[in-house]
């Protein structure tokens, strides 16, 4: 269940709200009962913090007994009209390491206690403010690195999934209420729902769910990322190509086979999509002893990639190594390249093609030709055509597995009502997924779980 609220969950906590290191402004937040009371002991100004209305500030300065720490603005937000619908107090003041600290320590030395990684988000969870959704849509804001991400933080952060939730739960819940009174009643013969509303009700419902789970991976690829590894044969090109994708000089490029001996990762921003690249070694049964590492750690990179770019040499025939690289990598998503195409053309690329199965596109790594195609096709094959950011909504690996958990459950009640078995079963069925639906909003959720979350975040927030 929730977590209740104890005397660490009371407590007034205090910590820096700012990143470390050297800034023009930084900040120390409080929350809790005793947040202007410390406010008050430490600050000299005009008026006293607890003067203060909701969203009101002061100037003046931060003290630690006779001993000025700096000049500052105070700004109170009173509960239940605040972040964790507790009083809250943010002391603004200049941003270097070790004046915050001071005034963290004068603050601590006042009664507050260090506050956690996430708690003052937890505590907005815990006091309702938010729920589990929207608590996990803050991480995800903090940590975004692209403008989808942040976007799609966003969504999730205004109760977006939340709401979609909500309104499968309420559906799902009148359903079980409707099934269960005709369990009740079952002697009297009185029909509460007839058996094709039921059917259309769960198809409904999971047709709902599985707009869910594309949203949850849409919103992963974009908080998460996708991994892309350029593979393929030494000297087709790879180096070149990732540089090229970069926009600079990343990898050693040179006209000897074997340049490039380990994985070499970095990331871009693709279309506000975070792309993790990966430039492998050159994949040849004939390495050296150094090398042999490299191509080993390149074929673990292919089969962990989300896409592979399986690159060939256009100014060289097919060799039955192609064939075999084709081969090993055919139940693995891909895009098949033919570089050097500003060369003399060897290879034969309906033979590429029909070897394949699939789409072959022609590029000049080196000349830039054929990129803009590229960077659109790695773009519709990692939306996989059902997708899009427009569907991303805050997501986590936890929201996506209880989402599909969600979904078994309402196949199996559909199955079970075509096949005309007991309506007990069908209820049972759906209450463990209301159950599951209530963990995503946080409704029904273990201490063990919230901790795991809330881990993930800054001591500030």
């Amino acid at each position: 269940m929730v977590k209740g609220t104890g005397d660490k969950d009371s407590d007034t906590i205090a910590g820096i709200a700012t990143p470390p290191g050297i800034g023009g402004i930084g900040i120390v937040r409080m929350s809790g009962p005793d947040a202007l009371r410390i406010a008050d002991s430490i600050f000299e100004g005009k008026k006293k913090p607890s003067e203060l209305k909701g969203f009101q500030a002061v100037y003046g300065w931060i003290t630690d007994g006779e001993q000025r720490l700096d000049e500052a603005i105070v700004l109170v937000m009173r509960g239940p009209r605040s972040y964790t619908r507790e009083d809250v107090v943010e002391l603004q003041c200049h941003g270097g390491p070790v004046v915050l600290r001071q005034i963290l320590d004068a603050v601590l030395k006042k009664g507050a206690r260090l506050a956690e990684p996430g708690e003052f988000t937890r505590r907005a969870f815990l006091s309702g403010r938010i729920d589990l959704s929207q608590a996990e849509a803050v991480a995800s804001l903090v940590f975004s690195q692209t403008s989808g991400s942040a976007r799609a933080a966003l969504r999730g952060l205004s109760g977006e999934l939340g709401k979609k939730i909500k309104g499968v739960r309420e559906v799902l819940m009148k359903l079980v209420a409707d099934l269960e009174a005709g369990l009740d009643f079952a002697e009297e013969d009185i029909e509460f729902v007839r058996r094709e509303d039921v059917e259309r009700e769960l198809k409904d419902i999971l047709l709902r769910i599985s707009g869910l789970i594309r949203g949850a991976r849409a919103g992963m690829i974009l908080s998460e990322g996708v991994k892309l590894v350029i593979a393929g044969k030494p000297n087709a090109g790879k180096s070149t190509l990732m540089n090229a994708l970069l926009e600079r000089d990343r990898v050693i490029v040179t006209p000897y086979p074997g340049t490039t001996r380990d994985v070499v990762e970095e990331v871009i921003n693709l279309d506000g999509v975070l792309v993790r690249l990966s430039d492998t070694a050159g994949i040849r049964e004939d390495a050296g002893e150094i090398e042999k590492e490299g191509v080993a750690r390149s074929w673990r990179a292919i089969q962990e990639a989300d896409l592979i770019l399986l690159m060939f040499d256009g100014s060289e025939r097919i060799s039955e190594y192609d064939r075999r690289l084709i081969e090993e990598t055919k139940n693995l998503k891909r895009l098949i390249l033919v570089n050097k195409i500003d060369l003399k053309i060897e290879l034969n690329l309906r033979e590429l093609e029909a070897l394949s199965g699939s789409e072959v596109l022609e590029i000049s790594a080196r000349e830039g030709t054929g990129l803009d195609r590229l960077r659109k096709r790695i773009q519709e094959m990692i939306w996989e055509g059902d997708l899009s950011g427009e569907d991303a909504l805050v997501s986590s690996a936890r929201q996506l597995e209880l989402l599909k958990r969600v979904k078994d459950g309402i196949e199996d009640a559909l199955n079970a009502h075509k096949e005309n078995l007991s309506e007990e079963f069908i209820v049972a069925e759906l209450r463990k997924a209301l159950n599951v639906l209530a963990e995503i909003s946080g409704e029904i959720i273990s201490d063990e779980i919230l901790d795991m979350i809330f881990s993930r975040f800054c001591i500030g927030k």
